[in-house]
């Protein structure tokens, strides 16, 4: 099971994740919450992902058609504190550094938006 919890800093529209995930209508909540921000004009996101236990394959088709919405609406998606089970997921996958843009620290990723 995964939750979700957006807030906005600085302009910058944040998702807490918790749990799990695994590619199940849980997770398509991740692109819907963006969908709904694009449709609000906001331009820039962080998946805060400190609270991710699991990232299956599915999950990261997930992301990347999360990605994918974001880029289509000229919007940029970046990635904070990944853990090592996660990172290894995502790297297998091929999508970090290739993909999403990594950083320790959620006052990093706003940061890097200006």
């Amino acid at each position: 099971m995964l939750t979700i919890a957006d807030r906005e800093e600085g302009g910058v529209v944040i998702l807490d994740l918790s749990g799990q995930i695994d590619g199940g209508p849980d997770s398509e909540k991740i692109q819907n919450t963006i969908k709904k921000n694009l449709a609000k004009g906001k331009k820039s996101y962080i998946l805060n992902m400190h609270e991710v236990r699991w990232l299956n394959s599915l999950g990261a088709g997930v992301m990347i058609a999360s990605y994918a919405s974001a880029k289509r609406e000229d919007a940029s998606l970046k990635l904070v504190s990944v853990t090592e089970r996660v990172t290894t997921v995502l790297k297998t996958c091929g999508l970090i550094p290739e993909v999403f843009e990594v950083y320790e620290s959620i006052e990093d990723a706003i940061k890097s938006f200006s």
